[in-house]
């Protein structure tokens, strides 16, 4: 085919083809009949023969264009989809949410957000990003994710971000541990246990900085990528623990272990749900983080 040809000349073939007369298809492209006509005309000149026999007022396809019409079907079956899909995307009717959240592995409150956004967004498919978990925030810059949930506060000006609710890390023993005695447990009573902590990227933040003075004193520092077996071996009596408040609250085997506030005051963090700062931001996206603002904070409510 000649080098002039594309997508915008297979449209032309085939509407021509289809209604049999340049005036129809020209309303179907939303082309004057002078200007299709001219259009044709140079794609014929431009590739030296013809493409309709000229019957009256009947236009049918010469060979070549239905060489072309065989060629090109698929193309132009695939661009309309690719752009229908598009279009559904921007207006969030089709499409994924794809999702970071910084220690994902005990949110019992998630799937009351999904199944709130699943109602209004049946289409819609939830994608958890797993390799998105210790970087959220330049997951959300890279493009990796649509919607980031943070347990920590950032102060970027490319990111909306909107708190959702407050959590507490608190220090887990087994029955009998001596920390059960006690109201709250200081960093340097932590000196000569075994500690085992989620996984954290850059150390942590302010628990590292709480801890780092008696680091060197403990007798290890495990970090675990999932919270389940911190559980199990701290009630295995293997060492305490250092968890979100909320990870004890399911399985009710949880609830028997000893929790304690770490320092008088409690180490708080802010849970935060964001996005871009732009409007090219999906409406899903947009929608699923209400839906997690919304099933957070009647978590949060209940908790109280």
């Amino acid at each position: 085919m000649g080098r002039g040809m594309d997508l915008k000349h297979l449209r032309l073939i085939e509407a021509i083809a289809e209604h049999g007369g340049l005036t129809a298809a020209g309303r179907d492209l939303h082309l004057s009949q002078p200007a299709l006509s001219q259009q044709l005309a140079n794609l014929e000149a431009e590739l030296g023969l013809a493409l309709f026999h000229r019957i009256g007022r009947k236009m049918t396809p010469t060979a070549a264009a239905r060489m072309v019409l065989e060629s090109g079907s698929g193309l132009l079956a695939g661009m309309r989809d690719l752009e229908e899909r598009v279009r559904r995307n921007a207006r969030g009717l089709r499409c994924e949410v794809r999702l970071g959240i910084q220690c994902y592995t005990a949110l019992h409150w998630l799937p009351q957000a999904m199944v709130q956004f699943h109602r209004t967004h049946p289409s819609v498919e939830l994608k958890i990003v797993n390799d998105a978990t210790h970087e959220p925030v330049l997951a959300l810059l890279d493009g990796r994710i649509d919607v980031g949930v943070l347990n920590a506060t950032s102060q970027d000006p490319r990111l909306r971000t909107v708190p959702m609710f407050k959590d507490e890390l608190v220090v887990i023993s087994a029955p009998g541990h001596a920390f059960g005695a006690r109201p709250h447990v200081a960093p340097e009573d932590l000196v000569g246990e075994q500690v085992f902590v989620y996984s954290a990227p850059h150390g942590g933040g302010a628990l590292n900085a709480l801890v780092q003075p008696v680091r060197r004193k403990l007798a290890r520092w495990t970090e675990m990528q999932w919270t389940d077996p911190i559980i199990t071996f701290v009630a295995a009596g293997m060492g305490v623990g250092i968890v979100p408040d909320w990870v004890l609250d399911a399985p009710a085997a949880r609830r028997k272990l000893q929790r304690s506030r770490l320092t008088a005051g409690g180490l708080r963090r802010t849970w935060s749900v964001a996005t871009l700062d732009s409007r090219a931001v999906p409406e899903s996206a947009i929608a699923f983080s209400a839906a997690l603002r919304d099933a957070t904070r009647a978590l949060a409510s209940r908790r109280r």
